[in-house]
């Protein structure tokens, strides 16, 4: 994911610079507040790194750091080399932070609404996120947010791009993954450096999340294991069909809203709505061992920012997927495609998308003629 503490300008500014930048453009102590934390975070995580050339030379660190450092060495090549994307200098450097995440990203939605409440920022625009180094600032923001009848959703990232402003380092908080769950991540946040979109977090993320897919791919056929292919292929299918769930979930409650009136008929409708949505998790975990984890979803929060936030990094993936086909698995004729689509306006962007992810949908290279 983009943080917002970014800009596809490719120059690097020292972190004092970008704070006074950044606070240059606020508007109230919040907004400093913001800021603040941002580029003390960011500060801290381009402090005391490490490269990782000398990491894996180095016969006193651990093997298996040194075994993963060398996987994010070949992933970056193979990026270049395969798939279309320049890591330039990202990843070539290690960071540990002592923490599980590096961010914590909190989600906010009206309470009938399943559209997530966006966020202005400097040179990126709107974005449908606010992110935090700190998990106790991000859980005061959320209650701020609960507090002005808000659904509100948080979650921590492991890895986010910071396109440019930065050369991203390897963390801690994911270096040690399994390879297709590695590759996943480094294949999805160099797509961003490779490819954002000022304002579009649902094409961004969807983009970015079909990319990796397609990349981890790539890279397990080229690794010449068809077990790992198989493995990867039948946990994506079941992420996939998870994914796509909520994403429909959205797209009925959203109906709903629509449907409905006063607020006490949206209020028992979603309070109805969610309820079923539990059960039908439950049932699900009963019904396929691959879907037991289900349960675990079925025990957790689920409101307006935790659908919106699903169908931000999915609702596209199968256009995108689509699209791949049609470029003939050419990832060089997909990327143009992609860059082509990118150029639309944001409202034929999303009807383009919406077309090409329904099974009737017209090819792409007629949309994007017409």
């Amino acid at each position: 994911m983009p943080f917002t503490l970014t800009s596809n300008i490719k120059v690097k500014m020292k972190p004092w610079i970008l704070l006074v930048g950044l606070i240059l453009f606020g508007t109230g102590c919040q907004t400093i507040t913001y800021y603040t934390q941002a580029a003390r975070g960011q500060l801290q995580i381009i402090s005391s790194q490490e490269e990782i050339f000398d990491l894996i030379n180095d016969p006193t660190k651990p093997e298996k750091i040194r075994q993963q450092l060398n996987l994010v060495s070949d992933l970056r090549e193979f990026a270049k080399a395969n798939l279309g994307v320049d890591p330039k200098d990202n990843y070539r450097r290690y960071r540990d932070l002592n923490r599980k995440y590096v961010l914590w990203v909190v989600y906010a939605a009206p309470q009938f609404s399943t559209e997530l409440k966006s966020w202005w920022y400097p040179i990126v625009g709107n974005m449908t996120y606010r992110g935090f180094f700190n998990e106790t600032d991000a859980r005061s923001f959320a209650s701020k947010m609960q507090g002005e009848d808000m659904d509100v959703h948080i979650g921590g990232t492991p890895a986010y791009s910071t396109l440019g402003w930065f050369d991203d380092p390897v963390l801690n908080t994911f270096v040690n993954y399994r390879e297709e769950d590695l590759a996943d991540l480094i294949f999805h946040e160099l797509a961003h450096h490779h490819l954002f979109v000022k304002g579009d977090t649902t094409f961004n993320e969807s983009f970015a999340t079909a990319f990796a897919q397609i990349g981890v791919t790539e890279w397990a056929k080229a690794k010449q294991n068809p077990q790992a292919l198989k493995d990867y292929l039948a946990r994506r299918q079941t992420k996939h069909m998870v994914n796509q769930l909520y994403v429909q979930k959205k797209i009925e409650l959203k109906a709903i809203y629509e449907s409905l009136e006063t607020e006490e008929e949206k209020r028992e409708a979603k309070k109805q709505f969610i309820a079923e949505f539990r059960q039908q998790l439950n049932d699900m975990s009963l019904s396929d061992p691959r879907l037991s984890k289900l349960a675990i979803l079925a025990k957790r929060p689920i409101n307006n920012a935790v659908l919106g936030a699903r169908a931000a990094y999915h609702q596209y993936v199968p256009a995108f997927h689509r699209l791949y086909g049609e470029s003939n698995q050419d990832m060089r004729i997909f990327l143009d495609k992609v860059q082509a689509i990118s150029k639309l306006n944001k409202l034929e962007r999303n009807t383009l998308l919406d077309k090409y992810s329904r099974q009737d949908e017209m090819p792409v290279k007629k949309l994007l003629t017409n």
